[in-house]
C-alpha cells in the first residue's frame, strides 16, 4: 500500500507545512515580544521622567522670566520681588495686564509694591538730560600706577634693592660707582 500523491495530498502535505511555517514564526515572533517588554516599559519609565523634567524647566524658565521683570523694573530685594508676584497674583486672571505693564504704571500700584520701587526711574533722568545742556566732564590726571619708581641717579650708598630697582641703561651708567661701593663696602 503505497500513498499516491494526488494533488489533492498534495495541497494537505503543503497546508500542513504552511502552517508549521506560521506557527513557528509566532514563536519566535512572541519570544522576542517578551524580550522587548521590559525596553518597552523602561523606556515609559523614562519618558515619564522626560515629561516632569520638561514640566520643571518650563516652571524654572517662566519663574526666571518673571523675576527678571520685577528685576528690570528695579526691585531686586528678595522680600520685595516675592511681595510682588504675591499682589500680581492677586488681580483677575482675565483682565490681568503682562507683569511688565503693570509694574510701569507706578500710580496703580498697591503702596507696598510701591514701597519696594526704587524712588527714581530709569526714564526720568534721560527726560532731563535732554533739557540742560550738557557739560563737559574733563577727565581726571591718571595716576602713575604702572610706573616703577627710578633710584636716584647716585644714592649714598648702593644696597641690592638699589641696584635691584634700575633699568640696565641705569646699571650701565652707574655701574663704576657700583663697584667702587663693593670694594669699600
Amino acid at each position: 500500500m503505497s500513498e499516491e500523491v494526488t494533488p489533492e495530498t498534495q495541497d494537505h502535505t503543503a497546508g500542513a507545512a504552511r502552517i508549521r511555517q506560521l506557527v513557528a514564526r509566532v514563536k519566535e515572533l512572541e519570544g522576542r515580544v517578551g524580550e522587548l517588554e521590559p525596553v518597552a516599559a523602561q523606556a515609559e519609565k523614562y519618558r515619564a521622567q522626560v515629561d516632569e523634567v520638561k514640566a520643571a524647566s518650563k516652571a524654572e524658565r517662566e519663574t526666571l522670566r518673571v523675576e527678571r521683570e520685577i528685576a528690570a523694573a528695579g526691585i531686586t530685594d528678595a522680600e520685595g520681588m516675592e511681595y510682588v508676584q504675591h499682589a500680581y497674583s492677586k488681580l483677575a486672571a482675565e483682565g490681568r495686564p503682562p507683569l511688565s505693564e503693570w509694574l510701569a504704571d507706578r500710580d496703580g500700584l498697591p503702596k507696598a509694591v510701591r514701597a519696594y520701587l526704587p524712588t527714581s526711574t530709569p526714564a526720568a533722568p534721560a527726560a532731563t538730560t535732554t533739557a540742560t545742556p550738557a557739560v563737559p566732564v574733563t577727565p581726571s590726571p591718571r595716576t602713575s600706577t604702572a610706573t616703577i619708581p627710578q633710584a636716584p641717579s647716585e644714592p649714598q650708598a648702593w644696597s641690592a634693592e638699589a641696584i635691584a630697582r634700575l633699568s640696565p641703561a641705569d646699571f650701565k651708567a652707574n655701574r663704576e660707582a657700583i663697584m667702587a661701593a663693593i670694594r669699600t663696602g
